[in-house]
This record gives structure tokens, C-alpha cells and sequence, in this order.
């Protein structure tokens, strides 16, 4: 067969009893003569076109978790358009206020680091201002992202190789964030992530680790900049150092920062060296040190040890996630589309928590 399958398979495509992978839709199209997107139909389907290009654009060389769990998520989400039309995502009054200011005010990329500084912090402090976050902590980071600019989240563990992916275009915004690192990292990885689309990053897929996210570019700079001062407000800082130890930075109140604002040790270094409260041999000499140490010689003001614990997290997109639960319940979908947003095995007890009348115990 020109696509590689055999009778039996082709009849299952036919009958409906079996889908066609994004990795088979090339060899389908090839076949028919027609495009990918005609095939798709990208107008009317293009989570799956954007699951298409994610396929395409995967090196077999290189390690992609990350993409491989937001494929899962795209397939999920087109069977779920198909069969149970989940709730659009859509961003808040408030997160579209964001967006203008964003794609209008910051269109112009910025010429050198001191502008691509500037301009993260002023994205990060519109953010903070329209939606009413004053000056203090974020909690639910996923849940505002989600809540407020309509881009789905989700948290797996897939390794240390990629940190983050955000995949964003054609009606398609997403978001993974790898759970192998501790909970201050992540959300790192999540605030940076939400700078590349809040921006308009060009890149349909941006895939990165800790260099990439890192790397001296400006583009980089700025993103790094709106999520240091998304997640570290300069007020924030100035208010909770006042009161540990009047306005000095010290250990304690280095290890309360990252409890306070749940970052890693590494991120507000960076942003006390940024704010002029370190200078930067002491930010050197402060990362040489064991975050561990650190932490349990102050773990009074530490309870949680959120900059340096590492919570294996499985997050599935909410707006997804109650799509699917109601869908399968009225049995428009299998559970196996709630068993891989959950990545759980579809068994027995997945049945139980599903059927169950309060969804908190899929959890």
C-alpha cells in the first residue's frame, strides 16, 4: 500500500475504528495528491495542523518529551472539538488589555539590552496592573495564565533536557513546562513561556532548555526580563526586604524571597543584581552556594522549600480536562482521552474517579 498500511488498517480508517496519526497524515496526502491542509482542512481543524507541523518540525535525534506530550494534547483536543466541542479558549477583558499593549507598544524589537530589559519590565508591570496583582506573590501560576490570556497549560515530567515548549498560532496557544525541576524553576520556565506569546514570538514552536531560554539575544532578554519582574515585583521585594532586614540582603531574607515568591535561587539573583540591591560579584558568589544548604540553615522562613523542591506534577489543561470528564460521562468520548490528559492508565479506578460526581478526586 502506498501509505504503508495494511487492508485490515485501511478498512479500521474507513469504519471509523481507528484514527490517523499526525506522523501518517504526509503519507495519506502523498497518496490522495492533495496537500497536508487540504487533507486537514486547516480552516476548520487546526489544532491538528498545528499537530502536523509539531511532528514535522520533531528531530528523532534530538529529545522531545516535551513535544511528544503537547502532540497528545493537540490530538486530545481535536477529538474533543469533533465530538463534544469544549468551550473556546478565550483570554479575559483585562488579559486582552495585555495583549493590545503587548502586540502595539512593544511591537518594535528592541535595539540593545538595556531596551529589551525596559521593555520586559513594563509588559510585566501592564500584566500586574490590569489584572490587579499589586505587588505581591502569584499562586496558581498556570491557573491565572490559563484564566486570563485563554492558553492552555500543562505540567508533566519529561526529563531535564527541555524546560518549557510554547506553542502558539492559528487558534493554538499552549504551554508544557517540564516538573523534573523544582517548583521555583518551573515557574520560571511558565511566566517566560507566556513572554515568547504574549510578544508574538514568529515561531510557531519554541522548544527550549535552560541555554535557549538563557542564550544573549535580545529576544531572550526580554522575555527573561517580564518574567523576573512578573514573579518579582520590585516593590514586592523592597517591602519584604524592609521587613526582614531592613532593606539588606542577606541570607535569611534571600531564602524568605524564594519562599515568598516561589523562585529559585538562581532567578532572584538575577533580579536583586538587576535591581541594584547585589552587586555582581556577590550574585557569583551567591549561585556557587548549595541551594540546599542554604534553605535548611533558614528553613524557619521556609516551609514549603518551594525554590528548591521538586514536585513530579502532572497538570492537565483545566478547560481540556472537564471537556473530557463530561464527554466521557456522556460517553461522546472514551475514557482513554481522560486517561492521556492525565497520563494515568485507563482502568478500573479511572472509571471510578470519572463517574465520580466531584472531579477533584482525579486529581
Amino acid at each position: 500500500m502506498l501509505v504503508g498500511l495494511g487492508k485490515d488498517q485501511i478498512s479500521k480508517i474507513e469504519n471509523g475504528r481507528r484514527r490517523i496519526s499526525v506522523r501518517e497524515l504526509p503519507k495519506f496526502a502523498e497518496a490522495l495528491g492533495v496537500s497536508v491542509a487540504h487533507l486537514l482542512g486547516q480552516t476548520s481543524r487546526p489544532t491538528l495542523a498545528m499537530a502536523h507541523r509539531l511532528a514535522g518540525d520533531t528531530n528523532p535525534d534530538e529529545d522531545s518529551n516535551a513535544k511528544r506530550r503537547a502532540l497528545q494534547l493537540l490530538e486530545v483536543e481535536d477529538v474533543l472539538t469533533q465530538r463534544a466541542a469544549p468551550p473556546p479558549a478565550l483570554p479575559t477583558a483585562a488579559g486582552q488589555q495585555v495583549f493590545d499593549y503587548a502586540r502595539k507598544e512593544l511591537s518594535q524589537r528592541p535595539r540593545n539590552k538595556a531596551e529589551a530589559e525596559r521593555q520586559g519590565k513594563h509588559l510585566a508591570e501592564q500584566m500586574r496592573r490590569q489584572l490587579g496583582l499589586g505587588s505581591h506573590e502569584l499562586g496558581d501560576l498556570p491557573g491565572l495564565i490559563e484564566r486570563h490570556f485563554g492558553v492552555d497549560v500543562a505540567l508533566s515530567p519529561l526529563g531535564t533536557q527541555t524546560d518549557g515548549l510554547c506553542i502558539h498560532g492559528d487558534g493554538v496557544a499552549l504551554i508544557v513546562a517540564s516538573t523534573d525541576f523544582s517548583q521555583g524553576h518551573v515557574r520560571f520556565t511558565l511566566a517566560h513561556e507566556l513572554g515568547h506569546h504574549l510578544l508574538g514570538d514568529p515561531r510557531d514552536v519554541i522548544n527550549e532548555g535552560e541555554r535557549d531560554m538563557f542564550a544573549d539575544n535580545l529576544q531572550e532578554r526580554r522575555v527573561n526580563a517580564f518574567a523576573g519582574h512578573l514573579l518579582m515585583p520590585e516593590e514586592g521585594i523592597r517591602e519584604t526586604l524592609k521587613w526582614l532586614s531592613a532593606g539588606r540582603v542577606t541570607e535569611r531574607s534571600l531564602v524568605a524571597l524564594m519562599e515568598q515568591f516561589g523562585v529559585s535561587l538562581a532567578a532572584l539573583v538575577y533580579q536583586l543584581c538587576v535591581m541594584g540591591l547585589i552587586t555582581y560579584d556577590q550574585s557569583k558568589r551567591l549561585r556557587s552556594q548549595r541551594v540546599t544548604d542554604l534553605v535548611t540553615r533558614h528553613a524557619s522562613v521556609a516551609p514549603t522549600g518551594a525554590g528548591i523542591t521538586v514536585r513530579q506534577t502532572v497538570r492537565a489543561p483545566e478547560r481540556l480536562l472537564s471537556a473530557a470528564v463530561d464527554a466521557a460521562r456522556n460517553q461522546r468520548v472514551g475514557l482513554g482521552v481522560v486517561a492521556t490528559l492525565l497520563q494515568r492508565e485507563d482502568d478500573d479506578a479511572l472509571w471510578d474517579a470519572v463517574m465520580e460526581a466531584d472531579p477533584e478526586v482525579l486529581v
